[in-house]
């Protein structure tokens, strides 16, 4: 079992080296596999190293120790279809995961209809399965407990808020908000189950690496943005925090390889015990670098889902760089700097429309080069060799004229300029494409899709200043 689950961690991009690998295989040696929590437990403190990665072993280690037998399957199973819905009702909104397991594998085995040996993604399974279920009716039944109970202790005022008295509306509105919720964690977990019950019965008839295959297990870090479920896209926003640190741990690592300056007044200083021989030489510290970060976001539809993404990380990069400045472009050119930093400072997302309002000048379609010249016109003069240009687009120019002399101008302005493509590298110079004219005035243009795109990317900056 952990030869496999090790090989499948490092196919989904989980780093196991062989050292970790020994001391699983030690720590299981030496405990009881009787209970699957704290042999979970302890491969996660050997085999994990970042909490990027825990919901991809959760998976996968449960698809591994699938096979497991449960104690009171025999009884689960000679229970009637109603004895099973009442159990099921008695245990929803209850910690007793061991018997909401049990229910879910028979659920799954009695109506999911899954079939031997049939290769199939088990989706229709979960359908079966909730319906049989009655997760509705047991949703209702749930909320209608919780209104007795409320009524009954005086604390909910029926759910309605129709008491008098100042306040009581909005107390009662509450409660019932809250009531809604715990009833929706309630079933949702119970459908969680059925998930997990799904895959144990899939795992038993086609073995776990055929399941985690069909699954497309991926980390955070893998998922292409652009083409990113709403699970994922929130997967990822969660993952910005540690990328915006290792961006801003690289800008202030750039301050340990710039060169000391010669200090003539404590140089001085420790040549009077040597009658004004300077032999010891001293320096001044090395002044921290202050760079300024230029950002020029592409909000048109073309790129709409990468540059939600952008804003995001914007947002969470503005509470750690004091000199960030941010344009977004369509085919105009608008400041949104402002906007960047109210939105960090309420704690807030910035919504692309928002974003993209001012930078419409004529029909919404992208011109790279219109917004190039108007740059290097307008703002140009006022970078310096402090200054970081980033451009984020597809450099798509609907088969307008680039104006690379334009770009030219403002790398001569800035002291770099980079390029981040979230287009599949294979699609460019194809078509309206013109990165390819862009690309010598940039000192990278780099295929930015995933996280880990990103992240190697801002391990090049770090591996240049060195």
């Amino acid at each position: 079992m952990l030869a496999g689950l090790v090989d499948e961690l490092r196919s989904v991009g989980i780093a196991v080296s062989v050292g970790e690998h020994l001391d699983a295989a030690r720590a299981l040696s030496v405990m009881s596999l009787q209970d699957k929590e704290v042999v979970g437990g302890a491969l996660q403190c050997l085999l994990v190293k970042n909490a990027e990665e825990l919901e991809a072993f959760d998976l996968i280690f449960d698809l591994y120790t699938a096979g497991t037998a449960q104690v009171g399957a025999e009884l689960v199973s000679a229970m009637s279809d109603a004895e099973l819905r009442d159990t099921l009702r008695a245990v929803v909104g209850s910690d007793d995961a061991q018997v909401r397991r049990l229910l879910a594998d028979e659920y799954v085995r009695r109506f999911g209809g899954l079939e031997p040996g049939r290769p199939v993604a088990g989706v229709f399974a979960l359908i079966y399965a909730e319906a049989a279920a009655g997760l509705d009716s047991i949703r209702a039944e749930l909320l209608a407990d919780l209104v007795a109970l409320a009524d009954g202790s005086g604390l909910g005022g029926g759910g309605g808020g129709g008491s008098s008295g100042g306040g009581s509306g909005g107390s009662g509105a509450l409660a019932g908000r809250l009531r809604d919720d715990r009833a929706d964690r309630a079933i949702e977990a119970i459908r969680a189950d059925l998930r997990a019950a799904v895959r144990r019965a899939l795992v038993a008839d086609r073995g776990a690496r055929a399941v985690r295959a069909t699954m497309w297990v991926r980390l955070a870090e893998d998922i292409d943005i652009v083409t990113a479920s709403a699970a994922e896209v929130t997967a990822m926003t969660e993952a910005i925090g540690p990328l915006v640190q290792r961006l801003t741990h690289v800008l202030a690592q750039l301050a340990v390889h710039r060169k000391r300056k010669l200090s003539i007044r404590r140089t001085l200083q420790r040549s009077m015990g040597t009658g004004g021989v300077p032999f010891r030489l001293a320096t001044e510290p090395a002044r921290p670098p202050r760079p300024e970060i230029v950002v020029l976001c592409d909000m048109s539809g073309s790129v709409a889902a990468f540059s939600r993404f952008t804003l995001d990380l914007l947002v969470a990069l503005d509470s750690r760089l004091s000199r960030l400045r941010v344009f977004s472009f369509v085919d105009g050119l608008a400041d949104i700097t402002t906007m960047v930093r109210d939105a960090r400072a309420e704690g807030r997302r910035i919504d692309p429309r928002e974003a993209a309002g001012g930078a419409i000048r004529l029909n919404g379609s992208s011109d790279y080069g219109w917004v190039l010249r108007e740059f290097a016109a307008t703002r140009a003069h006022q970078l310096s060799r402090r200054s970081v240009v980033l451009v984020v687009g597809d450099a798509r120019t609907n088969y307008g004229d680039p104006a690379e002399s334009a770009l030219a101008e403002i790398a001569d302005w800035a002291g770099q300029v980079y390029w981040l493509n979230p287009e599949p590298r294979r699609y460019w110079n194809d078509g309206d494409s013109v990165i390819g004219k862009y690309a010598p005035w940039c000192g990278q243009v780099r295929e930015c899709r995933t996280l880990r795109q990103i992240a190697d990317f801002v391990q090049s900056l770090a591996t240049a200043a060195s």
